[in-house]
């Protein structure tokens, strides 16, 4: 099993509320039918960061994203699906950086609600 870790940064011309309001109600209408996806998570800097810290995080969201393989995840991106859906981000996103990951559990989180 191989995670896609991405970051990323809005558009200079888009609040965070038009950034995040983009990205989970219309981009995951494309993103969420990649062939072979398992998993999907979107996750939003909030509000209030560390001390210290600039007021604006460096990224505005990091999404996770599971296949089985990284041959399965290319080809996922490599689809007329994936090929549509990084077009779609690059409207909204300034910055899109994919990290591709092995996942090591340390402490398990809590359960997904079905």
């Amino acid at each position: 099993m191989v995670k896609l870790i991405a970051l990323l940064k809005r558009k200079p011309n888009l609040t965070r509320q038009e950034f995040e309001r983009r990205w989970l109600e219309e981009h995951t209408q494309i993103s969420g039918r990649l062939p072979g996806l398992l998993a999907y998570r979107i996750n939003l800097a909030t509000g209030r960061q560390p001390e210290g810290s600039e007021a604006e995080p460096i990224y505005d969201g990091t999404a996770e994203m599971w296949w089985e393989s990284i041959d399965a995840m290319e080809n996922a991106f490599e689809s007329a699906i994936g090929v549509a859906a990084g077009a779609d981000a690059d409207q909204f996103a300034d910055v899109r950086i994919h990290v591709y990951t092995d996942e090591h559990v340390i402490i398990p989180g809590p359960t997904d609600a079905a």
